[in-house]
Order: structure tokens, then C-alpha cells, then sequence
């Protein structure tokens, strides 16, 4: 019965733990950690549960991850550009309520997201960039939180534009595991484990 009471107290300190790893909450596609399996699209990147496909149009491969060091001031290590006017579609795994990003552009023109839950539409926004000091393309952020979507589209008329930093929320104000909550969940389970052999031998 003291056995049954231990496991039934960790389960308890257990599941919390649990629901925090399942859930996506706060999540960041810097193209760095993981780095993509494929340098051009399309290609997918899963990060904390999430998983965001990248595509584009009318060319399917024409979004590459490139490292310039120096080249961008905001957009580090990896980031995705293409070298022609370009659409790119980015879908992810499980609806989000919020998104955010770095990008730069070939030139002044404005880029655009448009937003959509299982193909119909949510929301729009443009945001145009400004040319940091000591760099020679403008760059800036935008974002969206209009409403929940699964995918949104990128376009814009400048030659080319780049993208990094893509920050999504679902909006369920769960943040990323903590390196406590791994633990926690981590010894708990070795425990629960331990119990368990102890009462089969008994």
C-alpha cells in the first residue's frame, strides 16, 4: 500500500512535467538548431513538437539556407533566401495564434504575409525594412496575430527577399520545456521505473 502511495505521488508530480514537453507553446525556426535536412526547398524543420514545411513558387526549389556571415545585421548563422521573385508557403504541424520574423529584402518594397487556416483565409500584413547602419539591404520584422492559423504565404515584388528568426506561439501560454522540467520528468520516471521492479520482486 506505501508502494501504491509513491507512484501514485510521482505520477502526480509526473504528468505536469509531461504536458509541458508535449506542448509546442513558444517556438523558434532559426534554421540553426536543428539545421534542415535539405539546403533548399522544400524542407521541414521540427523544433519542440512543432514541425514547419517550408515551400515555394513557381520554382519548388527556389529557397535555399545560407550562411553569410556579416551579409544581414538581424538575420545570423542560417537563414532561407531566394534569388528570384519567389513566393514561399510556410505550413505548420498544429494551428498558432501568433507569428514573427526577421527579414531583409532586395530592395525597398514591402513583404507580405498572408495568413489561413485550413485554406481559408485569416489575415494580412506587410512591413517593409530599413537599412541598418554599415549594411546595404533593408531588413526588419513582421509580424501576425490576427487569428489562428496553420499556414501563411510570403510575397513580395523585390528581386529577393530573405527570412530567419520565425518566432510562433499557440497562444496556450505554455512555454518551452525548461531544462528543470527535464529533469524532473526524467527522474520521475526513473523512479516510477525503480518502484515498480521493487514490487514485482516483492
Amino acid at each position: 500500500m506505501q508502494q501504491l502511495l509513491r507512484s501514485a505521488a510521482l505520477t502526480l508530480v509526473l504528468i505536469p512535467g509531461l504536458a509541458t514537453l508535449l506542448h509546442a507553446g513558444d517556438v523558434v525556426f532559426d534554421f540553426d538548431n536543428p539545421a534542415p535536412s535539405s539546403s533548399t526547398t522544400p524542407l521541414s524543420v521540427t523544433v519542440n513538437g512543432l514541425t514547419a514545411t517550408f515551400t515555394s513558387s513557381p520554382d519548388a526549389g527556389g529557397f535555399m539556407v545560407l550562411n553569410q556571415a556579416g551579409f544581414f545585421s538581424s538575420l545570423t548563422g542560417n537563414f532561407l533566401i531566394d534569388s528570384a521573385p519567389e513566393t514561399l508557403t510556410i505550413s505548420f504541424s498544429s494551428p498558432q495564434a501568433s507569428i514573427s520574423l526577421d527579414f531583409a529584402t532586395g530592395d525597398d518594397n514591402p513583404l507580405n504575409l498572408s495568413a489561413s487556416l485550413l485554406g481559408s483565409p485569416v489575415g494580412t500584413q506587410s512591413a517593409t525594412g530599413t537599412i541598418p547602419a554599415g549594411f546595404d539591404l533593408p531588413e526588419g520584422v513582421l509580424t501576425f496575430s490576427g487569428g489562428t492559423f496553420d499556414t501563411v504565404v510570403l510575397s513580395s515584388a523585390t528581386p529577393s527577399f530573405a527570412i530567419d528568426n520565425i518566432d510562433v506561439n499557440d497562444g496556450l501560454s505554455s512555454p518551452a520545456p525548461e531544462p528543470g522540467s527535464l529533469l524532473l520528468c526524467g527522474g520521475a520516471l526513473a523512479a516510477l521505473s525503480f518502484l515498480r521492479r521493487r514490487r514485482r520482486v516483492a
